[in-house]
């Protein structure tokens, strides 16, 4: 199995993700912040990083974009719940975001995206 590193400011959600990743048998490490994110990164073997939109500090769009210099190929999967979180979502996919999620998510729907994102990868 693989390891996906989970950028979250706000631990319930990380827990719920990990709760919610779990049958899927990865490895996951947690960042608080979009500073430590790309930091978790650079010392990890990742398949893929979730990271929020909306942390205080290093925002998501940093993050993402912090991510995409330190590891290019990396698979993304962007995040948000704000009210306008598409506008987060779509800048995200622009910059290069593999799959986005918008909160609040069902249960299924992570696992979802990480399978079918990790599948792509596999194709290539």
């Amino acid at each position: 199995m693989g390891c996906l590193l989970v950028i979250d400011d706000e631990q319930r959600i990380r827990q719920a993700i990990r709760a919610m990743l779990k049958p899927l048998r990865h490895s996951i490490i947690e960042a608080e912040n979009g500073a430590l994110g790309p930091a978790l990164l650079a010392q990890n073997e990742v398949d893929l990083v979730l990271t929020d939109m909306i942390m205080p500090g290093t925002e998501g769009i940093e993050t993402v974009q912090a991510i995409r210099r330190l590891r290019p190929q990396m698979k993304i999967v962007a995040m948000s719940g704000t009210g306008a979180s598409w506008l987060y979502l779509q800048a995200a996919e622009k910059l290069g975001a593999d799959a986005v999620l918008n909160k609040p998510f069902r249960p299924a729907e992570p696992r979802e995206v990480v399978r079918r994102v990790l599948s792509e990868n596999q194709m290539q």
